[in-house]
Parts: C-alpha cells; sequence; structure tokens
C-alpha cells in the first residue's frame, strides 16, 4: 500500500513539474487578408480605361468610384455619379473588370475605392490622374475606434506526455490568435501589439510573442498565432489580453479560459482513498495487538 502511495506522489511530482523547454514561441508570423484592388495602370488619362482585380471580399456585389484626397472623407470625395456597380465572383475568386475613369469631384491625391453596401469592407489602389490638379489632403471625421481587435485563446493539442500534463495541473501550452482589423479609410502603418496571460488584470503568467503587424490597409485584416505556456499549477481560469496602440486611443481586448485537472483531481481522491485505507489498516493492527497482550 504505502508503494501504491509513493508511485503515485512520484507521478505527480514528474508530470506536473515545469520543464525547461516549455517557453512561448511564435507558431506563425503575422498574415494579412481581406479586400484587395490592383490596376493594371498608375497613371491614367480621365475618361480612360483601366482593369481592376478585385478579391478577399466576403460581399457578393460592391461599388468602384473614382475619388480625390485619398478617399479619407469617404463618398464626399468620390464620383459617385460615374459609380460603376459590380457582382463579384460567386466562388471569391479574383474578379476582373474593365471600368472608365472619370474625374473625381475633388483634387488628388487620387485613388480607386473599392466597397460594398455598408462601407466596412474597403479597398483602394493609389491612381496618378493625368491633367487632374492636386490638392492638400482633409481628414474626414475622426473615427474613435479606427482598429477592431480581438483575442481567442484555446488549449494546444499534442503528444501523450503533453496532454499528460495538464491533466495533472502541469504546465499547459495554449494556441493564440490576435486578430487586428483597420476600419479606417486610410492605411495604418505604425500598430503596436503586446499581450499577456494572468489569473487577473494585475497577474502575469505568460507574455505572448507578438509581431508588429506593419501596414494595414483599409478594410484589411491583420492575424498572428503564437503559442504560450503557462505554468504550474495549471488550474483555473486564465484571462488572455491583448492591447494595440499607435492608431488613436489604445484597444484592448480579453478572453477568458477554463482549466480543471481531471487527472489530478482523481489522483487526489485516491491517495485520499489510500491514506485512509492505511490509516484503517494501522488501527486494526494495533487494536490487534493489544488484544494480543491482554
Amino acid at each position: 500500500m504505502a508503494k501504491s502511495v509513493l508511485l503515485a506522489l512520484l507521478l505527480l511530482a514528474g508530470l506536473s513539474a515545469p520543464v525547461a523547454f516549455a517557453q512561448p514561441m511564435v507558431q506563425s508570423g503575422g498574415v494579412t487578408s481581406g479586400p484587395v484592388v490592383t490596376s493594371d495602370k498608375t497613371e491614367i488619362n480621365p475618361g480612360e480605361f483601366v482593369v481592376l482585380t478585385i478579391e478577399g471580399f466576403t460581399a457578393s456585389f460592391v461599388t468602384i468610384s473614382v475619388c480625390g484626397n485619398e478617399a479619407r472623407r469617404g463618398s464626399a470625395d468620390c464620383n459617385m455619379v460615374a459609380s460603376e456597380g459590380m457582382r463579384l465572383s460567386l466562388d471569391h475568386t479574383p474578379t476582373r473588370s474593365q471600368i472608365p475613369v472619370a474625374a473625381p469631384p475633388v483634387g488628388c491625391p487620387c485613388v480607386i475605392r473599392v466597397s460594398n453596401r455598408t462601407n466596412d469592407e474597403i479597398a483602394v489602389v493609389p491612381i496618378t490622374l493625368i491633367g487632374h490638379p492636386d490638392a492638400p489632403v482633409v481628414n474626414g471625421p475622426t473615427i474613435n475606434n479606427a482598429l477592431a481587435v480581438s483575442i481567442s485563446a484555446r488549449a494546444a493539442s499534442g503528444g501523450l506526455l503533453s496532454g499528460l500534463r495538464p491533466s495533472l495541473g502541469g504546465p499547459t501550452t495554449y494556441e493564440v490568435t490576435v486578430t487586428v482589423k483597420n476600419r479606417s479609410t486610410v492605411a495604418l502603418n505604425q500598430v503596436r501589439l503586446s499581450g499577456s496571460a494572468g489569473r487577473s488584470s494585475t497577474d502575469s503568467l505568460a507574455v505572448l510573442a507578438l509581431d508588429n503587424p506593419g501596414e494595414i490597409a483599409p478594410g484589411q485584416t491583420w492575424q498572428q498565432i503564437v503559442s504560450a505556456v503557462v505554468p504550474a499549477p495549471s488550474f483555473g481560469s486564465v484571462e488572455w489580453r491583448v492591447a494595440a496602440s499607435g492608431a488613436g486611443p489604445t484597444i484592448s481586448a480579453t478572453d477568458i479560459t477554463h482549466h480543471r485537472p481531471l487527472l489530478l483531481l482523481l489522483l487526489t481522491m485516491l491517495l485520499v482513498v489510500i491514506v485512509f485505507m492505511l490509516a484503517m489498516r494501522y488501527r486494526i493492527r494495533r487494536r490487534a495487538g493489544r488484544g494480543a497482550v491482554a
């Protein structure tokens, strides 16, 4: 019986102990996705045709407009009268279309703007409109939250040993997905990310090794998946946090994971039962010894 107790204790100590290689590591570099439009020409005369390639939209119908002022103020900078409506490929493969380029109502810098009906999917491509005047860029209304940020964490799958450790309250590896979307009408280049995890907002159990997104074009989404290890003892709730700065006010997001080390609870119950049985066995032997002396 004593050997059983010793074996269970060794199992708990061996499988729940931290290991040297259990450190946060980047699983993949950041990937940018979302609406994209490209043009076969960069210098165009008003009235000339241009071939556009449009991809990355989830919408099935978009509006194409020629805009000045980098389309900073949205439709107000665009020639909406001469805009073109287009249905995109049903299988979401790139759509190619030839359209005439009409002069916008305001000065350049000029772009061709592609947007869905609700203007939450936007792609722009810069063009030089020959003969059209330039003008200082005027910003539109300030967007309070130019970024949309989210974080999602889940326990990573692995081999037998990596699966046993979390069940015993040992170090647990999580796969964490961080997503940043540019909700503004201009490209963002200065976004900086920081992420961590803890049992409370002031606690830090792990730091996320996040890249800087680089340029995120209007309407595009940047995403990165990293792995992070919550050290032993691993149980209860963990709060995963990410903060994005460099595009107005800092935007943060959180996710909560819950972990219950079932095997640890099972072994603990087993140990309690074994200790109880040992105690009972000792009492019985002691009583039997007293009876023999009498």
